[in-house]
């Protein structure tokens, strides 16, 4: 119900009852005057009654009386006379009414030596109006009023119907109860029309505001053109609105100023990964270099020999592709760019990132397992880029196969910032292995929970893991991992950014990063885990969350290279 309903309705039965009290109270009012006005017409006709008839005459008496009732009746007068007392004629027994309600008025009047009048209802049951009227001979009339001895000689009665009040008063309430009750009705209307001009209307737009700023929209201002509390309701709206505006545009400067410093820490790290890769690079190119000069010296020796000249001529051709390519990879990685979100082969990304890794991989003696789907993409680009069936990376070969048949491993995203996640925890791994080990890069298709999602249905994710084999991360430094500019490794090695940056991009891609690592000292080292999720399945058959069984010890694992 709403207020001002609820408001007219309080209102109206409040004031109705008052009202019909006070109609009530008229109508007393009312009765009781026409019953003043009887009792004083009836002391006026007992007043010229006691004029006319006294001094009476004991002899005559009784029929001086009775002609003067008769006389009454004849004329249809008002009030109708009654001998209620009278004495006996030439000496005989005295007359006396036997009805009991004049029995009394006859006693009250004889007391009082005056008129003595009341209402009581006649045995038929019509009220009526009665008087008795004490009347006195020549001798009482002579004696004091209070004089014991004063006698009346007769009594008359006077009686009159009383039904004319009752239509009197009956008449009155019909005029004034229809009166009351359009006093209510205005009183109801006014009270509702002042409630929705002054409460309800006020309050539905204030509700309408509040709608509003629910929805987003902070721009809602509530003219305040009064000084109540309605009014003070409206200015505080406008200065919450007001509030919640500086605070949404200092929340949108806020969450700005942190993308932009989140851009520039990941560039950062980038070029910090690749200062660190600089020597690395240097590995990778040199080889190249010395092979095309070797060939360049062996070119000037036998430049008449055509066989010797288009062989070596393919390798110096074959080399320089090589740096070539390395010199792309580099560029593409440190090259600023905006996201592209698109479908991303994780197994081309982690293959693409490998390959940035793979000297360091040959240099620090690292054995490696790698899921046959990115063997085969760094299998594809090779061939893509050498033109030919060669092929000489760490890892056993597999048969190039298609990958439609396996498990779906795209996810939505941006390729750059995933690999920019693939190359931080590769390097740190190599970090953790400077004297060789063992290297694990697997994907999967997994169902999972993320968390704080426990009562939804698990969904699929792709999981990129990464063991090593090092030293691993105590259990004091493993919950401070991903916080910027945190490092155990020593100056100069680390800035601090790697996981944290790779946290914000994984974190942005809907996914999360899990870490499992035994106590520092440990031979099994250190998990990585990256979820992103795949968004639509391609293929019915998920295996159930956690990570696939990695071969513990020498077992299944590649040559060192």
């Amino acid at each position: 119900m709403k207020l001002s309903t609820r408001v007219t309705l309080l209102a109206t039965m409040l004031v109705a009852p008052m009202l019909g009290g006070l109609g009530y109270a008229a109508l007393r009012a009312r009765r009781a005057e026409l019953e003043s006005d009887l009792a004083r017409q009836a002391r006026e006709v007992a007043d010229v009654l006691r004029e006319g008839l006294e001094p009476l005459d004991r002899a005559t008496a009784a029929a001086t009386l009775t002609e003067r009732a008769w006389r009454a009746r004849e004329r249809d007068d008002a009030f109708q006379l009654e001998i209620l007392k009278a004495p006996g004629r030439e000496g005989g027994r005295p007359w006396k009414t036997s009805d009991p309600g004049w029995l009394v008025l006859v006693e009250a009047a004889e007391f009082q030596d005056a008129p003595v009048g009341r209402i009581f209802e006649r045995p038929d049951g019509s009220p009526s109006f009665a008087m008795a009227l004490p009347l006195h001979d020549a001798a009482g009339l002579a004696l004091p009023r209070r004089d014991p001895n004063r006698k009346p000689v007769a009594v008359l009665g006077m009686r009159r119907s009383t039904e004319y009040i009752d239509v009197a008063v009956k008449a009155t309430a019909g005029r004034t109860f229809p009166l009351l009750m359009a006093v209510v009705v205005f009183l109801a209307l006014g009270v509702s029309f002042a409630l929705r001009a002054g409460v309800t209307t006020p309050l539905r737009r204030m509700v309408e505001g509040i709608d509003a700023v629910g929805k987003g929209d902070l721009s809602r201002v509530l003219l305040a053109k009064r000084e109540d509390d309605i009014g003070a309701l409206a200015n505080r709206f406008n200065a919450m609105t007001g509030s919640l505006r500086e605070a949404r545009a200092e929340a949108d400067d806020g969450a700005e100023a942190r993308l932009a410093l989140e851009t520039r820490l990941r560039q950062s790290e980038k070029l910090a990964t690749i200062g660190q890769m600089a020597a690395e690079i240097a590995h990778e190119v040199g080889t190249p270099l010395n092979v095309i000069g070797g060939r360049a010296r062996a070119l000037q020796k036998k430049a008449s020999d055509p066989d010797e000249v288009t062989k070596n001529a393919d390798i110096i051709q074959t080399q320089v592709g090589r740096i070539t390519k390395i010199i792309n990879q580099v560029l593409d990685f440190s090259r600023k760019r905006g996201p592209t979100l698109t479908r991303v082969r994780m197994a081309a990304v982690v293959a693409e990132a490998l390959d940035f890794v793979d000297e360091s991989i040959r240099r620090q003696g690292i054995a490696t397992e790698i899921h046959p789907d990115i063997i085969n993409e760094r299998r594809v680009a090779e061939r893509r880029h050498s033109g030919s069936g060669a092929w000489a990376l760490n890892a056993t070969p597999t048969p190039l196969v298609t990958l439609l048949d396996g498990p779906g491993r795209d996810v939505p995203g941006d390729p750059d910032q995933i690999q920019q996640v693939c190359l931080n925890l590769l390097m740190n791994a190599l970090h953790a292995m400077p004297e060789g080990g063992r290297l694990r890069v697997w994907l999967d298709v997994v169902s999972r929970r993320k968390g704080g999602l426990d009562l939804s249905a698990p969904a699929q994710y792709v999981m990129l893991e990464i063991i090593d084999s090092g030293a691993g991360i105590s259990s004091g430094n493993r919950e401070n991992i991903f916080e910027p500019f945190f490092t155990t490794k020593d100056e100069g090695q680390g800035t601090g950014l790697g996981l944290a940056v790779s946290h914000g991009i994984v974190k942005d891609h809907d996914g999360w990063i899990e870490v499992e690592s035994p106590p520092a000292g440990a031979t099994r080292g250190t998990a990585l885990r990256v979820y992103l999720p795949v968004g639509v399945a391609s293929v019915a058959d998920v295996k159930e969350s956690g990570p696939p069984e990695a071969p513990r010890g020498g077992a299944g694992l590649p040559r060192k290279a």
